[in-house]
């Protein structure tokens, strides 16, 4: 089956092949496809290939997906021309275009051919003998633009076409010494490219005055006999040089100096005149937009680079989340993690025991970024390995920060709701250890905030962890969540904070979890005025059934 051109309004179109096999779509950062309309979810669907056919499956989103006006159940095979709905978004999908393009032979040269000339003897600039030294100088200047203007299209480093401008400049002003300063990221001039046609090498020494003036108050400066200039008499770098002419001008372009050129002559050479600072100062201009060209697409190429770091470290940690809640007899599970970055440093997860009991977790890593989230796979890793172990909450969170103390620096450390539960009993074993109260849900919609039982993982590895008991009646809900929720501002400074958390969670208790989870988002999004979120937003919601 030939591939799929998924068309996304507003943005580049995405090709539905097995590179990725899956894709998802929706609001969230860490998402393969981000649509930022408040209409769709946070995570809204699903791409993917199955048996080499492009499929899409909704997510649970609250608005839903339409497969050509009619809504999606389960995963819905796609073909051309289908449209799919997400929310008020209408993507489509096109087959790959597979015109071709074909040369015919012919027999028989194009009639009214005016001229036939070789391009190369074109670009040499062949014309008629010069009458005068006037016009030759003209079609030198000429010749030395186009050739330095070419260097702007031609994939060559900053480096190569500084050398090359300065020999052309050699070439055709003839001057004694020249150089090219360029500024670095801490503002300090650094040779970039020095030339002499001076038969003993000499340091060519730059009156901080000139230089000033040029750099700072952009000004394209000729002097000739400058140890006449009153501001310039002193400067021993000109009587020790003995020039008599000096060229030098700001490499500027729209407002920006990035360095300078500077050229200087000895009494045998005819003075610099102004055509000649004007010459110097329009290829200064061009090549300063080489050199921020060269500059930007460097700073891009890195960008993209540490991008694709991140987007490749952010499908390795989503694979370490859980794709989908397990299925416990008795119990209903919901985890679902938000990153405000590509890498999260929140983590939640489930674990069967050979018991028949689940161990379960939400934590927070302090900071944000690629560290946070290299502990992050630490403790999920240690979660997994040691929940055969069976070992109580409090004992499993001591083991546990100790530990990751030793895999960490002394300012990281790890907030942990940890929990045990029985399907059979609906009893519950925990131990926070410096966690959001966890929040136990009745059935009638009161609620029991359940406080910390010692500090943060690895920030005091040594100390001990208590745990509690608590049991879970038919309709009774534990819900956990991290900062990012209850911190989360509004544009006026205002914490969507705890109350407001209980509120919401006590007056929508009976939805089913994973629409409970999207309304809450949701609520977030509308309170914060839809702001790119500060912080990961982690849930997690377990409730009791018949």
């Amino acid at each position: 089956m030939s591939n799929l051109i998924l068309r996304i309004p507003g943005k580049p179109s995405r090709k539905l092949t097995g590179e990725p096999p899956v894709m998802t779509v929706g609001r969230a950062a860490g998402n393969d496809i981000v649509i930022e309309d408040p209409s769709l979810s946070r995570v809204h669907a699903r791409f993917s290939m199955r048996d080499g056919f492009a499929c899409v499956e909704d997510l649970g989103s609250l608005n839903g997906t339409l497969l050509n006006g009619k809504p999606t159940e389960g995963v819905m095979t796609l073909k051309s021309g289908d449209r799919i709905s997400l929310g008020k978004v209408d993507l489509t999908l096109d087959a790959e275009p597979t015109s071709s393009v074909l040369i015919e032979e012919e027999t028989h040269t194009p009639s009214g051919v005016t001229m036939v000339r070789p391009i190369a003897e074109l670009l040499k600039s062949v014309a008629p003998e010069p009458k005068d030294t006037g016009q030759l100088r003209w079609m030198g200047t000429l010749s030395l633009i186009q050739d330095i203007t070419l260097d702007l299209v031609r994939d060559i480093s900053v480096d190569d076409m500084l050398d090359h401008l300065m020999t052309r400049l050699f070439e055709f002003l003839t001057p004694d010494r020249g150089m090219v300063l360029l500024k670095d990221p801490s503002g300090e001039l650094i040779p970039a490219a020095v030339k002499s046609n001076m038969a003993k090498a000499t340091q060519i020494r730059v009156s901080r005055t000139l230089v000033e003036a040029v750099v700072e108050r952009r000004e394209a400066m000729l002097l000739n006999d400058p140890t006449n200039d009153p501001k310039l008499s002193a400067s021993a770098s000109l009587v020790f040089s003995g020039v008599s002419s000096i060229l030098a001008t700001p490499l500027e372009h729209e407002g920006e100096v990035v360095g300078l050129i500077y050229l200087d002559a000895r009494p045998y050479r005819k003075p610099f005149n102004e055509e000649d600072l004007r010459l110097v100062a329009s290829l200064a201009h061009v090549a300063a937009g080489k050199i921020r060209q060269g500059r930007l697409q460097e700073e891009v190429a890195k960008k993209r680079a540490m991008e694709q770091e991140l987007s490749i470290a952010r499908q390795i940690q989503q694979r370490l989340l859980p794709a989908e809640a397990p299925i416990i007899e008795g119990i209903e599970v919901h985890g679902a993690n938000s990153a405000s970055r590509q890498v999260s440093g929140d983590l939640f997860g489930f674990w069967p025991r050979p018991d028949g009991k689940w161990l379960c977790a939400i934590a927070d890593v302090s900071g944000k970024g690629v560290g946070p989230g290299l502990l992050m796979s630490a403790l999920q890793t240690y979660l997994e390995a040691w929940a055969d172990a069976q070992l109580p909450t409090d004992d499993l969170a001591k083991k546990l920060s100790v530990s990751l103390a030793h895999r960490t620096t002394p300012n990281r450390f790890i907030t942990a709701f940890i929990f045990v539960i029985d399907p059979d009993t609906g009893k519950i074993q925990f131990t926070n250890a410096g966690h959001n109260p966890g929040l136990l849900v009745r059935v009638d919609g009161t609620i029991e905030r359940l406080g910390s039982h010692g500090m943060p993982l690895a920030m005091l590895p040594g100390n001990t962890y208590q745990k509690e008991q608590k049991l879970l009646h038919v309709g009774d809900m534990l819900f956990l969540y991290t900062d990012g929720i209850t911190e989360a501002t509004s544009p006026e400074g205002e914490d969507f904070d705890l109350p407001r958390l209980e509120a919401f969670v006590s007056a929508n208790r009976a939805l089913p979890l994973a629409e409970l989870e999207h309304r809450l988002m949701d609520d977030l999004e509308a309170f914060t005025r839809h702001a790119p979120p500060t912080d990961d937003r982690t849930v997690v919601i377990v409730r009791r059934k018949a």
